[in-house]
């Protein structure tokens, strides 16, 4: 129990005798008309322990005091993976990872981990205390809270201003799915390339509304923002970062960069893979091939969102992969990747300002479904992808219509996982009849 000093229990009551005294001389005061005058800079980190009082964030159960829930804290500490992420540094595997990588210090300690599984942010940034141990706390999603924390909860304080004053606007969802691709994708500041992936990290899957909803929702949920318009955007903004990926790596030092390419054209076992051979290859036989993950639903989500782009970027991406497979002409690597990236800008406004009828879902769950071709000819991560996609959308109608839940079509999306709960033995040609199957639903 902590201790209070004598002196100050008799400061506070001195304080509260003048309160009382004023309170009883003087008129009520006028409503608040404009916001306080702001005291404290911007752009510094002051720790979960801000947010987490029982009256701002911290309930135990939802509120009906404010918009917002008021136990998004409690959620977040209970239920929310990334209050974990520091945790998983500790283990066996993780310990592993940096034995291989010939880290000098242990993984909950090299920044190389951190930089993703924590806040990790320098000490200047810091105006309170952020701490490792409570993994990807709100400031890392939320922004620095610094310059908004105290101001946020004043009579005629606005999000605008908020965000005016150094807090992530999550509302709009590619600055949200752009946050989120910056550990789940990589980006130049933090990625795990081939080093890490050989020294035992999982290989990088990302799918916005899947990973999102998966979670027990910290905030209110049901918003526009959320569901097929983050799953749309989430297609978007994580292609082009991918694309930036490759452009990166081919200016580097260290091209080719392997995790850029599909890991199974090269790790698999050669019994029970000659659907490999029957199905031949685009280049030459034994290349590794550009991994298509995150061309895979955009393409066929681009024919209706733009589709004069769809156009413009077959080609570009048709002749990227080619080169990134030679691995011989990084320059054209380069330039390819960063002009398919540039298209993809272009058409991010208009997917994000989209929005989606059940025939719209349908159709578009059809077209995914009866996508053979492609699937028979990609890897088991665009596959993957496909099922995300497919799972997103059904997802919508479902919230439309919660008989949806046990139907069929929701039995035979749930059937395509099966096909992924071991990459190891993925067979394609079994893939391609189960899509089939769902597409018999629709």
């Amino acid at each position: 129990m902590k201790r209070v000093i004598p002196g100050v229990i008799a400061a506070l009551a001195l304080c509260a005798a003048v309160a009382a005294q004023q309170t009883a001389t003087a008129p009520p005061p006028a409503p608040a008309t404009t916001p306080p005058p702001v005291t404290t800079a911007p752009g510094k980190y002051v720790g979960v322990a801000s947010c987490v009082s029982s009256g701002c964030h911290g309930s135990t159960q939802p509120l009906a005091a404010t918009a917002a829930l008021q136990n998004e804290y409690y959620t977040w500490l209970n239920s929310d993976r990334h209050a974990q992420a520091y945790n998983v540094l500790f283990s066996e595997r993780s310990a592993r990872i940096a034995k291989n990588m010939r880290l000098r210090k242990k993984a909950y300690e090299e920044n190389v981990c951190l930089d993703c599984h924590t806040t990790n942010v320098t000490a200047s940034m810091v105006e309170g205390n952020v701490d490792s141990e409570d993994g990807v706390q709100c400031e890392a999603c939320h922004g620095p809270a610094s310059g908004w924390r105290s101001e946020h909860v004043s009579q005629g304080w606005t999000h605008e201003q908020s965000v005016a004053r150094g807090m992530t606007d999550l509302r709009k969802v590619p600055a949200r799915a752009q946050l989120c691709v910056g550990c789940h994708t990589g980006s130049d500041k933090k990625e795990v390339d081939h080093e890490l992936i050989a020294s035992g990290h999982p290989i990088l899957q990302f799918e916005l509304d899947n990973y999102t909803e998966s979670m027990p929702p910290h905030w209110t949920p049901n918003r526009e923002s959320h569901g097929l318009q983050a799953w749309a955007v989430g297609q978007v903004v994580k292609f082009r970062q991918s694309l930036d990926n490759v452009a990166r790596h081919a200016r580097g030092d260290e091209w080719p960069e392997f995790a850029d390419m599909s890991c199974f054209n090269c790790h698999h076992s050669l019994q029970g893979s000659t659907w490999r051979q029957e199905r031949g290859y685009p280049d030459r036989a034994g290349l590794p091939s550009w991994s298509p993950q995150h061309w895979a639903t955009l393409r066929v989500l681009i024919n209706r969102a733009a589709p004069g782009a769809r156009a413009d970027l077959d080609p570009i991406v048709q002749q990227l992969g080619v080169q990134v497979s030679r691995m011989n002409n990084p320059a054209s690597v380069a330039d390819l990747a960063t002009r398919a990236s540039k298209i993809i800008a272009g058409i991010t406004p208009r997917v994000d300002s989209g929005r989606w009828n059940e025939s719209d879902i349908r159709s578009l769950m059809a077209t995914l479904a009866d996508d053979r071709d492609f699937i028979l000819r990609s890897d088991v991560q665009a596959a993957e992808q496909t099922a995300f996609a497919l799972q997103s959308l059904s997802s919508a109608l479902t919230r439309r219509n919660r008989a949806l839940l046990r139907s069929p079509m929701t039995r035979s999306i749930d059937a395509l996982f099966d096909e992924l709960q071991n990459r190891d033995a993925y067979e394609p040609s079994r893939f391609v009849q189960k899509m089939q199957a769902v597409k018999a639903t629709l």
